[in-house]
């Protein structure tokens, strides 16, 4: 029989507890300095640099931006200087996806090259379209090869989107453009009290404006009158689709631009201050063919152009600018 011998060595009475649920702590912990961090990183970067005046603005489509010719719209097939420098103020001061000339012939000469071979711009071969006034079930022969160019430009504006302009638009404030084009479906050009003008025209494919203009070609064309539907229709369009449309000011405004001007004058910085400029080069305006025409005393437009040419940083425009007008019959 063993005897149970007492031991003579006494047992601690203290332990050191180990919490059973350290590792979970230990990760509630890290997460916790995680969202802090996050937290912190959300409040001091992330919120200044959102621009909130943007939020709900629908996002805009490509922008592209249209030109259209076709044979009988003028007696040469060239393209000429003051046509080139349309395109350069585009490229320089639009920025768009890209740039394409529709119509049924490709220009010469050597401003079409220059702008060809940088890739500046691509020719769409597009025939005429005749899809005037058949509501009346008789097609009507439009009478102006230009009646036509305006019923294209819609057509292109409907598949593509984007802005179709003539090639005596001269762009000054892209981002004014495309920020429009952000919030509203579509943007015509204010003329006069008496229409608006079709040389600058901008819009989505889904706008009820364009959609609605691009219609009264086909329903009540007038073919004698150069501006029924370029001008008038379009006027009383933009009461009927306010919401929907845009109505710029102070671009296609006919104005005195060969009078002689000092530079960095208030008439000059005002006129300097507009998204683009329509100069309408073909009412009788002295021609300007080359950048030599450039030289001389300062006109208004001759200030546009050397600063197209030379592609030099446009100002801010003037304090108090209107640039939006809204019509009313």
């Amino acid at each position: 029989m063993r005897l149970r011998i007492p031991s003579t060595r006494q047992e601690s009475t203290h332990r050191t507890v180990v919490p059973r649920n350290f590792l979970l702590w230990s990760c509630n912990l890290v997460l916790a300095l995680v969202l802090i961090l996050c937290l912190f990183y959300f409040l001091t970067i992330v919120i200044p640099s959102v621009d909130w005046t943007n939020l709900g603005v629908m996002p805009a489509p490509p922008i592209y931006l249209h030109y259209v010719r076709f044979n009988g719209s003028r007696t040469t097939n060239y393209l000429s200087f003051t046509e080139y420098l349309s395109v350069r103020s585009a490229v320089q001061y639009l920025a768009p996806d890209a740039i394409f000339l529709h119509g049924d012939f490709v220009p010469t000469g050597v401003y079409w090259e220059n702008l060809t071979s940088e890739g500046l711009i691509s020719h769409v071969h597009m025939e005429k379209p005749f899809d005037f006034g058949k509501r009346e079930g008789k097609l009507k022969r439009p009478k102006f090869v230009e009646h036509q160019a305006d019923l294209a430009k819609l057509e292109i504006l409907l598949e593509y989107g984007g802005i179709a302009a003539d090639f005596d638009v001269y762009f000054l404030r892209g981002e004014k453009i495309k920020k429009i084009l952000r919030k509203n479906k579509a943007i015509t050009c204010y003329g006069d009290e008496d229409g608006n003008n079709i040389g600058f025209v901008a819009g989505w494919p889904d706008s009820v404006f364009l959609k609605a203009w691009r219609r009264s070609y086909e329903d009540l064309y007038v073919k004698e009158d150069w501006n029924f539907n370029q001008a008038f229709v379009s006027k009383y369009l933009t009461v009927l689709f306010a919401k929907d449309v845009y109505v710029a000011d102070n671009v296609c405004v006919i104005r005195d631009t060969e009078s002689v001007v000092e530079e960095n004058s208030p008439q000059l910085r005002y006129f300097m201050s507009a998204m683009a400029v329509h100069t309408y080069n073909r009412h009788g305006k002295p021609q300007i063919r080359s950048v030599a025409d450039l030289g001389g005393n300062t006109t208004h437009r001759k200030h546009l152009l050397r600063t197209i040419y030379r592609n030099l940083e446009i100002p801010e425009s003037e304090p108090g600018f209107q640039d939006e007008v809204t019509i009313r019959p």
